[in-house]
């Protein structure tokens, strides 16, 4: 990486600085090529690790720190129950019954292996974190190890993965409160984020005394429950072990592995940990220890107790083990332990995508208003605001499997890359400063990857080719990001007439097979419906790719114009070409609601395919992908399109 001089001043809120070993003849008082004094960098590193290594040159790396904050404010116990609270959540009362559905009594050793193969990538993630102690977590690590579409990748699926696990929690903790109250609990879980956005807004110092407060709350009744259990506890109810053999075993750990990501949460508020070289190692390893241990110990004994058949159909499987155990009361204990656990973890998630979204704005791949620090608290606001709102969008689905397994799979796939970085940047920075090592190089990442990797093709194929979509929607943004602002909206423009093309296309096929709930007579108007809402699309796409005041004026004026202070058109021709822009661009808003309900009602059963040309399931997951591209592009179009700026000759 080519070195560079950025020296700080009262403009600059942004700088890169070098972490790196003392070359030999440099003195504690001297300046480095980079134009910043050695004590500036000896508060990266500590002790021996800035004394003299012996190189024939300054082998350093880039690390990213916001001159303004985010303000260091977590200490150990802090930090330690960001770890516990956010693995020990919500997944362990909502997922599993699917679990054992999955493996039978062998769920004891499907959350085994999730804690085994954790462990590993929590390892490579302390020798991570403490090299590069600044908040954005796994993106940040696989910027300085890869850079380019694959770190940006990474931050993508890390922050998404985030927001999927927010957003499960928060419906989760719905289910519970709704089954007291006789409540809808979607809008119950669209007002519970609306509440930890507000939280977290208000910054990290009140964020972390809530998390440490709920955390020893759950473990403390996690395990009292688990030992009141221990007398109903039948070793009959063990056999057979795996009824679904091993593929039910490993696809079960697959599911589990959303249980153990709270080692993630902490890497992603490095920048906010005292003391990160001793902190970060030892909350990583001991949050995946601890929660292990409960998890292990909660399963067993919920088979024990209740037999793995009836918890595979319990609706809250660990309510039921309360019952057993202490009676009514035992099934409230329950309850508000659950209600506790989804409190941590949606906590953590909004926490750690917003720190994640920070990064990728501060580098320039998110907008660039989301790198915004508010001035006294140090919190992103605007990246917890996106966050949470972007979680309130899964949320309506109200499918906890899907949300469980979506959130594993953008874990997986950004923590692939992460652990890939651990070899990466062994060899390309050899003398970065390094507080801790990870045991047994190279075996432990590449075991992490190759868990990563095994893990990943026992999920669900629907939630695989969702993954996937995501994916390409990730890799347009990135590519959007290199172009000139003229190529994005060309770009925009022809992504947009695509997904008409494709939506209208798979829209027309299903006009005869398209039903609406217990009446199949609408399947026509339903099909006519959603053609109709893709017309303006089609329109909007060719305005956003060829802006109707360069076709207006000469086209070598239009060619050689400056798009930043605007197109300079006759007075009446500039405002009727914007009102027709503003008209298109609110047709495009209008649409989004019908297509985002398009989606939910196929997933709620409400749209359904009696008779596809085909298996309704890939035909319901390609017109589902094809809205919701169609979405997206409808979304881009709009921002284009109210954006742009015609200045009055």
């Amino acid at each position: 990486m080519t070195s560079c001089m950025v020296r700080p001043s009262s403009e600059t809120s942004f700088s890169l600085r070098y972490r790196m070993r003392n070359p030999p003849g440099m003195t504690g008082s001297s300046w480095g090529q980079d134009g910043i004094s050695v004590p500036s960098r000896r508060r990266w590193s500590a002790g021996e690790r800035l004394k003299s290594q012996g190189v024939s040159r300054a082998e350093s790396v880039l690390v990213m720190e916001d001159m303004r904050g985010p303000r260091r404010e977590l200490g150990f116990w802090e930090t330690l129950s960001i770890g516990v609270g956010s693995t020990i959540g919500g997944s362990i009362f909502v997922i599993l019954g699917d679990a054992v559905r999955m493996a039978g009594p062998a769920v004891v050793l499907a959350f085994g292996l999730g804690a085994l193969a954790t462990l590993f990538m929590a390892l490579n993630y302390s020798e991570l974190a403490t090299s590069l102690p600044v908040s954005g977590g796994g993106y940040i690590f696989t910027r300085e190890a890869v850079g380019g579409l694959a770190s940006f990748m990474t931050g993508w699926f890390l922050w998404l993965g985030n927001v999927l696990y927010a957003a499960l929690n928060a419906m989760g903790l719905a289910l519970v409160v709704a089954g007291f109250l006789h409540v809808e609990p979607i809008p119950l879980a669209e007002a519970i984020l609306a509440f930890f956005c507000l939280l977290n807004v208000m910054g990290v110092r009140e964020a972390g005394r809530a998390q440490l407060l709920l955390t020893v709350v759950l473990t403390s009744g996690l395990l009292g429950l688990s030992l009141a259990a221990l007398p109903a506890f039948r070793s009959t109810n063990l056999s057979p072990l795996a009824p679904r053999g091993l593929r039910g075993v490993f696809s079960a750990a697959g599911l589990t592995f959303v249980a153990y990501w709270g080692f993630e949460s902490i890497a992603a508020v490095g920048g906010e940990i005292r003391d990160p070289d001793k902190t970060i190692p030892r909350a990583c390893v001991l949050s995946v220890l601890i929660s292990g241990l409960i998890y292990v110990l909660v399963s067993l004994v919920s088979v024990g107790v209740l037999g793995w058949e009836a918890l595979a159909h319990a609706d809250m499987p660990l309510s039921h083990v309360g019952r057993r155990a202490l009676g009514p009361v035992g099934e409230i204990i329950v309850l508000l332990l659950g209600a506790t656990a989804m409190l941590t973890s949606l906590n953590t998630a909004l926490l750690s995508a917003a720190r994640i979204a920070y990064a990728l704005a501060k580098t320039g791949l998110f907008p660039r208003p989301f790198a915004y620090l508010h001035p006294r608290s140090g919190s992103p606001r605007r990246a917890v605001m996106l966050s949470a709102l972007v979680a309130s969008l899964f949320t309506l689905s109200g499918i906890i499997y899907f949300l469980a397994e979506a959130a594993s799979f953008g874990f997986l796939i950004g923590l692939l890359v992460v652990n890939l970085s651990v070899i990466l940047l062994r060899r390309k920075r050899r003398y970065l400063a390094r507080a801790f090592k990870t045991p047994i190089y190279p075996i432990t990442p590449i075991v992490a990857v190759l868990a990563c990797l095994s893990l990943a093709t026992f999920m669900d194929p629907l939630v695989l080719a969702v993954g996937s979509a995501v994916a390409v929607v990730g890799a347009i943004g990135f590519l959007l990001s290199l172009i000139t602002p003229r190529g994005q909206e060309a770009a925009v423009g022809g992504f947009s007439l695509a997904s008409y093309l494709s939506t209208s296309f798979i829209l027309y096929v299903l006009q005869g097979y398209l039903g609406f709930g217990p009446n199949p007579q609408m399947s026509t108007a339903v099909a006519r419906g959603l053609l109709i809402m893709c017309v303006p699309q089609a329109l909007a796409s060719i305005m956003t790719a060829i802006p109707l005041g360069e076709l207006y004026i000469s086209t070598s004026r239009a060619m050689g114009a400056e798009r930043e202070p605007g197109l300079l058109l006759p007075t009446r021709v500039a405002k009727a070409i914007k009102a027709l822009e503003l008209l298109m661009a609110s047709l495009q808003v209008a649409s989004l609601p019908l297509a985002v309900g398009a989606i939910y009602a196929i997933y709620r059963g409400l749209i359904f395919f009696p008779s596809p040309p085909g298996p309704a399931l890939p035909v319901a997951v390609i017109t589902c992908l094809s809205l919701a591209f169609s979405a997206l592009a409808s979304a881009m179009c709009a921002a284009i399109l109210f954006g742009r700026r015609y200045e009055p000759g």
